[in-house]
Protein backbone atom coordinates (compact mmCIF):
# COMPACT_ATOMS: atom_id res chain seq x y z
CA UNK A 1 0.00 0.00 0.00
CA UNK A 2 2.79 2.53 1.05
CA UNK A 3 4.31 1.63 -2.63
CA UNK A 4 1.31 2.83 -4.25
CA UNK A 5 0.78 5.35 -2.43
CA UNK A 6 4.73 6.63 -3.18
CA UNK A 7 3.67 6.59 -7.09
CA UNK A 8 1.05 7.73 -6.93
CA UNK A 9 2.75 11.06 -5.35
CA UNK A 10 5.51 10.82 -7.67
CA UNK A 11 2.97 10.77 -10.66
CA UNK A 12 1.48 13.88 -9.58
CA UNK A 13 4.29 15.53 -9.11
CA UNK A 14 5.02 14.61 -12.66
CA UNK A 15 1.75 16.28 -14.58
CA UNK A 16 2.41 18.93 -12.03
CA UNK A 17 6.08 19.74 -13.34
CA UNK A 18 4.71 19.01 -17.14
CA UNK A 19 1.70 21.47 -16.57
CA UNK A 20 4.09 23.88 -15.41
CA UNK A 21 7.12 23.42 -18.09
CA UNK A 22 4.12 23.40 -20.68
CA UNK A 23 2.74 27.00 -19.59
CA UNK A 24 5.87 28.34 -20.08
CA UNK A 25 6.04 30.95 -22.88
CA UNK A 26 7.51 29.58 -26.07
CA UNK A 27 11.35 31.01 -26.40
CA UNK A 28 11.23 34.40 -28.85
CA UNK A 29 11.66 34.07 -32.46
CA UNK A 30 14.19 36.95 -33.83
CA UNK A 31 12.80 38.59 -36.85
CA UNK A 32 14.36 38.89 -39.86
CA UNK A 33 15.84 42.07 -39.80
CA UNK A 34 17.13 41.24 -36.33
CA UNK A 35 18.67 38.42 -38.14
CA UNK A 36 19.75 39.90 -40.68
CA UNK A 37 21.53 42.91 -38.31
CA UNK A 38 23.17 39.53 -36.24
CA UNK A 39 24.58 38.31 -39.67
CA UNK A 40 25.76 41.32 -40.31
CA UNK A 41 27.87 41.41 -37.09
CA UNK A 42 28.68 37.84 -37.53
CA UNK A 43 30.59 38.77 -41.27
CA UNK A 44 32.06 41.76 -40.35
CA UNK A 45 33.79 39.76 -37.44
CA UNK A 46 35.15 37.33 -39.98
CA UNK A 47 36.06 40.07 -42.34
CA UNK A 48 38.30 41.91 -39.69
CA UNK A 49 40.25 38.25 -39.03
CA UNK A 50 40.64 37.52 -42.71
CA UNK A 51 38.48 34.89 -42.80
CA UNK A 52 37.16 34.28 -45.94
CA UNK A 53 36.11 31.14 -45.45
CA UNK A 54 33.75 32.35 -43.06
CA UNK A 55 33.45 35.88 -44.47
CA UNK A 56 31.46 33.39 -47.67
CA UNK A 57 29.34 31.74 -45.11
CA UNK A 58 27.70 34.69 -43.42
CA UNK A 59 27.41 35.40 -46.91
CA UNK A 60 25.40 32.96 -47.84
CA UNK A 61 23.51 33.05 -45.17
CA UNK A 62 22.17 37.26 -45.52
CA UNK A 63 21.12 35.37 -48.79
CA UNK A 64 19.18 33.23 -47.61
CA UNK A 65 17.68 35.63 -45.25
CA UNK A 66 16.90 38.31 -48.37
CA UNK A 67 13.73 38.33 -49.70
CA UNK A 68 11.09 41.02 -51.67
CA UNK A 69 11.00 42.78 -49.09
CA UNK A 70 14.39 42.82 -47.02
CA UNK A 71 17.92 43.39 -48.29
CA UNK A 72 20.62 41.46 -46.56
CA UNK A 73 23.89 43.03 -48.18
CA UNK A 74 23.44 46.53 -50.49
CA UNK A 75 24.76 45.44 -54.37
CA UNK A 76 27.64 47.43 -54.26
CA UNK A 77 28.69 45.58 -50.35
CA UNK A 78 28.04 42.64 -52.20
CA UNK A 79 29.94 42.57 -55.17
CA UNK A 80 33.27 43.88 -53.48
CA UNK A 81 33.29 40.83 -50.68
CA UNK A 82 33.39 39.41 -54.07
CA UNK A 83 36.01 41.13 -55.42
CA UNK A 84 38.07 40.13 -51.88
CA UNK A 85 37.42 36.43 -51.46
CA UNK A 86 38.29 36.45 -55.47
CA UNK A 87 34.95 35.31 -56.37
CA UNK A 88 35.04 36.64 -60.31
CA UNK A 89 32.70 33.06 -61.44
CA UNK A 90 29.76 34.32 -58.82
CA UNK A 91 30.54 38.27 -59.70
CA UNK A 92 30.38 38.19 -63.25
CA UNK A 93 27.55 36.04 -63.46
CA UNK A 94 25.41 38.41 -61.38
CA UNK A 95 26.80 41.73 -63.00
CA UNK A 96 25.71 40.75 -66.26
CA UNK A 97 21.94 40.33 -65.21
CA UNK A 98 21.94 43.58 -63.24
CA UNK A 99 20.38 46.22 -65.09
CA UNK A 100 18.36 49.45 -64.45
CA UNK A 101 15.36 47.18 -63.03
CA UNK A 102 17.34 45.29 -60.95
CA UNK A 103 18.77 48.17 -59.12
CA UNK A 104 15.15 49.46 -58.82
CA UNK A 105 14.53 46.68 -57.04
CA UNK A 106 16.95 46.58 -54.95
CA UNK A 107 16.19 50.00 -53.85
CA UNK A 108 12.67 49.12 -53.12
CA UNK A 109 14.10 46.76 -50.37
CA UNK A 110 14.04 47.63 -47.00
CA UNK A 111 17.73 48.14 -46.57
CA UNK A 112 20.23 46.51 -44.20
CA UNK A 113 20.51 48.58 -40.99
CA UNK A 114 23.12 51.12 -40.68
CA UNK A 115 26.60 49.68 -39.54
CA UNK A 116 30.05 50.03 -40.25
CA UNK A 117 30.43 46.84 -42.40
CA UNK A 118 30.25 48.65 -45.93
CA UNK A 119 33.11 51.72 -44.52
CA UNK A 120 35.28 48.53 -43.91
CA UNK A 121 34.88 46.60 -46.70
CA UNK A 122 35.81 50.26 -49.16
CA UNK A 123 38.53 51.43 -46.99
CA UNK A 124 39.91 47.57 -47.40
CA UNK A 125 39.66 47.49 -50.88
CA UNK A 126 40.51 50.84 -51.60
CA UNK A 127 44.36 49.60 -49.17
CA UNK A 128 44.68 46.49 -51.33
CA UNK A 129 42.99 47.76 -54.69
CA UNK A 130 46.77 47.01 -56.38
CA UNK A 131 46.91 43.37 -55.40
CA UNK A 132 43.31 43.26 -56.49
CA UNK A 133 44.31 44.30 -59.85
CA UNK A 134 47.44 41.85 -59.97
CA UNK A 135 44.80 39.32 -58.96
CA UNK A 136 42.21 40.02 -61.43
CA UNK A 137 45.07 39.50 -64.39
CA UNK A 138 46.73 36.27 -63.20
CA UNK A 139 42.77 35.12 -62.49
CA UNK A 140 41.20 32.24 -64.95
CA UNK A 141 39.18 34.80 -67.14
CA UNK A 142 39.14 35.79 -71.02
CA UNK A 143 40.24 38.86 -71.80
CA UNK A 144 36.84 40.63 -71.95
CA UNK A 145 36.39 39.68 -68.76
CA UNK A 146 39.48 40.67 -67.22
CA UNK A 147 38.76 44.12 -69.02
CA UNK A 148 35.56 44.62 -67.37
CA UNK A 149 36.04 43.10 -64.10
CA UNK A 150 39.21 45.78 -63.90
CA UNK A 151 36.40 48.82 -64.91
CA UNK A 152 33.63 47.47 -62.49
CA UNK A 153 36.64 47.45 -59.37
CA UNK A 154 37.41 50.72 -60.28
CA UNK A 155 33.57 51.91 -60.69
CA UNK A 156 32.78 50.58 -57.32
CA UNK A 157 36.00 52.06 -55.96
CA UNK A 158 35.09 55.77 -57.32
CA UNK A 159 38.41 55.70 -58.74
CA UNK A 160 36.17 57.23 -62.16
CA UNK A 161 36.36 60.39 -61.13
CA UNK A 162 37.25 62.15 -65.13
CA UNK A 163 33.68 61.65 -66.68
CA UNK A 164 35.35 62.15 -70.01
CA UNK A 165 38.37 60.21 -69.72
CA UNK A 166 35.95 57.33 -68.26
CA UNK A 167 33.23 57.44 -70.85
CA UNK A 168 36.09 57.12 -73.37
CA UNK A 169 37.44 54.06 -71.58
CA UNK A 170 33.55 52.73 -71.71
CA UNK A 171 33.04 53.71 -74.92
CA UNK A 172 36.32 51.87 -75.74
CA UNK A 173 35.52 48.45 -73.84
CA UNK A 174 31.58 48.48 -76.21
CA UNK A 175 33.13 49.13 -79.24
CA UNK A 176 35.58 46.14 -78.48
CA UNK A 177 33.06 43.65 -77.38
CA UNK A 178 29.81 44.75 -79.03
CA UNK A 179 28.37 41.35 -77.80
CA UNK A 180 29.29 41.56 -74.20
CA UNK A 181 27.05 40.35 -71.99
CA UNK A 182 28.33 43.23 -69.59
CA UNK A 183 27.22 45.90 -71.79
CA UNK A 184 23.66 46.05 -69.64
CA UNK A 185 25.84 47.80 -66.89
CA UNK A 186 28.10 48.97 -68.70
CA UNK A 187 26.04 51.70 -70.75
CA UNK A 188 23.86 52.06 -67.28
CA UNK A 189 26.92 53.62 -65.67
CA UNK A 190 28.19 55.24 -68.57
CA UNK A 191 27.73 59.24 -67.90
CA UNK A 192 26.58 61.12 -71.04
CA UNK A 193 28.88 63.84 -72.09
CA UNK A 194 27.18 66.56 -73.87
CA UNK A 195 29.75 67.32 -77.33
CA UNK A 196 29.71 71.09 -77.77
CA UNK A 197 28.97 72.52 -81.61
CA UNK A 198 30.57 75.37 -82.60
CA UNK A 199 27.66 77.64 -81.51
CA UNK A 200 26.19 78.73 -78.46
CA UNK A 201 23.93 81.36 -77.10
CA UNK A 202 24.58 83.99 -74.34
CA UNK A 203 22.75 86.52 -72.17
CA UNK A 204 24.20 89.29 -69.95
CA UNK A 205 22.66 91.77 -67.83
CA UNK A 206 24.26 94.76 -65.66
CA UNK A 207 24.82 98.04 -64.98
CA UNK A 208 25.59 100.90 -67.27
CA UNK A 209 27.30 104.20 -66.67
CA UNK A 210 27.45 106.64 -69.34
CA UNK A 211 28.98 110.00 -70.58
CA UNK A 212 27.85 112.34 -72.40
CA UNK A 213 29.61 113.85 -75.06
CA UNK A 214 28.55 117.28 -76.49
CA UNK A 215 25.64 119.77 -75.89
CA UNK A 216 23.81 116.84 -74.61
CA UNK A 217 26.05 116.88 -71.24
CA UNK A 218 24.48 120.14 -69.79
CA UNK A 219 21.10 118.99 -70.68
CA UNK A 220 20.86 115.77 -69.38
CA UNK A 221 21.84 114.34 -66.12
CA UNK A 222 24.68 110.79 -65.86
CA UNK A 223 23.05 107.97 -67.32
CA UNK A 224 23.03 104.70 -64.95
CA UNK A 225 20.79 102.24 -66.90
CA UNK A 226 20.02 98.68 -66.80
CA UNK A 227 21.85 96.50 -69.94
CA UNK A 228 21.71 93.46 -71.13
CA UNK A 229 23.06 91.26 -74.38
CA UNK A 230 21.27 88.63 -75.83
CA UNK A 231 23.15 86.86 -78.25
CA UNK A 232 24.55 83.94 -81.10
CA UNK A 233 27.80 82.78 -81.08
CA UNK A 234 29.85 80.64 -83.79
CA UNK A 235 33.09 79.82 -84.43
CA UNK A 236 33.97 83.17 -82.86
CA UNK A 237 31.62 85.50 -84.17
CA UNK A 238 29.17 87.15 -82.40
CA UNK A 239 25.57 88.69 -83.17
CA UNK A 240 24.31 90.98 -80.39
CA UNK A 241 20.96 92.23 -79.42
CA UNK A 242 21.39 94.52 -76.55
CA UNK A 243 19.31 97.64 -74.97
CA UNK A 244 19.47 99.42 -72.28
CA UNK A 245 16.72 101.07 -70.03
CA UNK A 246 17.18 104.18 -67.55
CA UNK A 247 16.10 107.60 -66.85
CA UNK A 248 18.50 110.74 -66.09
CA UNK A 249 16.95 113.79 -65.26
CA UNK A 250 17.14 117.12 -67.15
CA UNK A 251 19.64 119.78 -65.89
CA UNK A 252 18.09 122.55 -68.00
CA UNK A 253 14.90 123.19 -69.65
CA UNK A 254 14.78 122.11 -73.29
CA UNK A 255 12.49 123.83 -75.37
CA UNK A 256 10.30 122.82 -78.39
CA UNK A 257 8.96 126.24 -79.94
CA UNK A 258 7.43 127.60 -77.62
CA UNK A 259 6.66 124.69 -75.54
CA UNK A 260 9.21 123.62 -72.52
CA UNK A 261 10.11 120.91 -71.06
CA UNK A 262 11.36 121.98 -67.19
CA UNK A 263 14.49 121.45 -65.96
CA UNK A 264 14.62 118.70 -62.90
CA UNK A 265 12.08 115.98 -64.78
CA UNK A 266 12.34 112.63 -65.15
CA UNK A 267 13.16 111.29 -68.38
CA UNK A 268 12.91 108.21 -69.99
CA UNK A 269 15.91 107.14 -72.08
CA UNK A 270 15.97 103.57 -74.27
CA UNK A 271 18.47 102.34 -76.55
CA UNK A 272 18.22 99.06 -78.70
CA UNK A 273 21.09 97.58 -80.93
CA UNK A 274 22.23 94.80 -83.39
CA UNK A 275 25.84 94.07 -83.38
CA UNK A 276 28.36 91.60 -84.83
CA UNK A 277 31.68 91.23 -83.14
CA UNK A 278 34.98 88.85 -83.34
CA UNK A 279 36.89 87.17 -80.86
CA UNK A 280 40.32 88.71 -81.06
CA UNK A 281 41.16 86.57 -77.69
CA UNK A 282 38.98 83.29 -76.67
CA UNK A 283 41.48 81.87 -73.85
CA UNK A 284 40.34 79.65 -70.97
CA UNK A 285 40.20 82.61 -68.82
CA UNK A 286 39.09 85.25 -71.14
CA UNK A 287 37.35 86.14 -74.31
CA UNK A 288 37.72 90.04 -75.97
CA UNK A 289 36.06 90.92 -79.06
CA UNK A 290 35.08 94.12 -80.67
CA UNK A 291 32.29 94.42 -81.91
CA UNK A 292 30.12 97.72 -84.03
CA UNK A 293 26.74 97.97 -84.97
CA UNK A 294 23.40 100.70 -85.31
CA UNK A 295 20.92 101.09 -82.91
CA UNK A 296 17.84 102.86 -82.11
CA UNK A 297 17.65 105.72 -79.19
CA UNK A 298 14.35 106.96 -77.62
CA UNK A 299 14.04 110.50 -75.20
CA UNK A 300 10.57 111.21 -74.19
CA UNK A 301 9.00 112.25 -70.99
CA UNK A 302 8.29 109.04 -68.67
CA UNK A 303 4.48 107.80 -68.95
CA UNK A 304 2.37 108.83 -66.03
CA UNK A 305 1.22 105.47 -63.27
CA UNK A 306 -2.43 105.17 -63.39
CA UNK A 307 -2.59 107.17 -59.90
CA UNK A 308 -0.47 110.00 -61.21
CA UNK A 309 -1.59 113.12 -62.98
CA UNK A 310 -1.36 112.70 -66.77
CA UNK A 311 1.30 114.48 -68.77
CA UNK A 312 0.38 117.77 -70.54
CA UNK A 313 -0.60 117.38 -74.15
CA UNK A 314 2.58 119.57 -75.21
CA UNK A 315 4.52 116.91 -73.82
CA UNK A 316 3.98 114.65 -77.01
CA UNK A 317 6.48 117.21 -78.64
CA UNK A 318 9.72 116.12 -76.63
CA UNK A 319 9.55 112.58 -77.98
CA UNK A 320 12.71 112.48 -79.72
CA UNK A 321 13.77 109.30 -81.80
CA UNK A 322 17.41 108.38 -83.20
CA UNK A 323 19.68 106.22 -85.33
CA UNK A 324 22.96 105.82 -84.52
CA UNK A 325 25.93 104.00 -84.94
CA UNK A 326 27.91 101.76 -82.21
CA UNK A 327 30.97 100.01 -81.57
CA UNK A 328 32.33 98.24 -77.98
CA UNK A 329 35.07 96.57 -76.85
CA UNK A 330 33.59 93.29 -74.45
CA UNK A 331 35.52 91.17 -72.18
CA UNK A 332 34.03 88.04 -70.82
CA UNK A 333 35.89 86.96 -67.36
CA UNK A 334 35.50 83.03 -67.62
CA UNK A 335 34.50 82.01 -64.23
CA UNK A 336 32.24 78.72 -62.75
CA UNK A 337 33.62 76.61 -66.02
CA UNK A 338 33.67 73.08 -63.90
CA UNK A 339 29.87 73.78 -63.11
CA UNK A 340 28.70 73.10 -66.44
CA UNK A 341 27.49 69.69 -66.19
CA UNK A 342 24.90 71.02 -63.37
CA UNK A 343 23.35 73.08 -66.36
CA UNK A 344 23.29 70.34 -68.56
CA UNK A 345 25.45 71.90 -70.86
CA UNK A 346 28.10 70.63 -72.94
CA UNK A 347 32.27 71.62 -71.77
CA UNK A 348 33.30 74.85 -72.76
CA UNK A 349 30.19 76.90 -71.47
CA UNK A 350 30.43 79.28 -68.32
CA UNK A 351 29.35 81.69 -66.29
CA UNK A 352 31.24 85.11 -65.29
CA UNK A 353 31.74 88.60 -65.92
CA UNK A 354 30.96 90.86 -68.57
CA UNK A 355 33.03 94.02 -69.11
CA UNK A 356 32.02 96.29 -72.03
CA UNK A 357 33.77 99.51 -72.86
CA UNK A 358 31.28 101.22 -75.54
CA UNK A 359 30.26 104.65 -77.50
CA UNK A 360 27.20 105.17 -79.20
CA UNK A 361 26.77 108.09 -81.71
CA UNK A 362 23.56 109.47 -80.66
CA UNK A 363 21.87 111.92 -83.42
CA UNK A 364 19.39 113.54 -81.18
CA UNK A 365 20.84 116.70 -82.04
CA UNK A 366 18.97 116.51 -85.46
CA UNK A 367 15.73 116.99 -83.49
CA UNK A 368 16.94 119.51 -80.83
CA UNK A 369 20.08 121.33 -80.61
CA UNK A 370 20.42 121.18 -77.17
CA UNK A 371 20.62 117.26 -77.00
CA UNK A 372 23.29 117.10 -79.69
CA UNK A 373 26.40 115.16 -79.05
CA UNK A 374 27.01 111.56 -78.51
CA UNK A 375 27.63 109.09 -75.45
CA UNK A 376 30.40 106.63 -74.10
CA UNK A 377 29.81 103.57 -71.73
CA UNK A 378 31.32 101.33 -69.10
CA UNK A 379 28.79 98.42 -68.10
CA UNK A 380 29.39 95.75 -66.13
CA UNK A 381 27.29 92.41 -66.65
CA UNK A 382 26.77 88.96 -65.32
CA UNK A 383 27.32 86.90 -68.42
CA UNK A 384 25.95 83.03 -69.31
CA UNK A 385 27.31 81.23 -71.92
CA UNK A 386 26.05 78.18 -73.04
CA UNK A 387 27.62 75.80 -76.16
CA UNK A 388 24.32 73.69 -78.15
CA UNK A 389 24.91 70.13 -77.73
CA UNK A 390 25.63 68.07 -80.76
Amino acid sequence: MKTITTLLIINFISLLSYAQTDSLPAPKQDSRPEKIAASRRELLASFLIDDQVGTGLWMDSLARLEDENYAGLIWDERWMLYFWTEAYGTLLAEVSSFDANQRALQAWKTQPPKDSLFEWVDFSLNERRFDIFSSIRKAFLNEEEKAFTTLLLEYLLRLNTNEEEWTERLQSFENHYPSSRFLCFVRSVKPVILKPTNKAFGISGGLLVGNWRGDIERSLATPYTFNFDLYYWTERWNFLFDASIGGPSLRRDIFVGNEVWPEDDPTSFLTFGLNIGYDIVNASKLRIFPSIGGGVGLLRPPTPDEDEDPLPEYYDDFNFTEFHFTAAVTADIKLFQKNYRDWNTPKGSYHGIRLKFGWNGLNFGKKNADLQGEMLYFAVHYNLFAFLAK
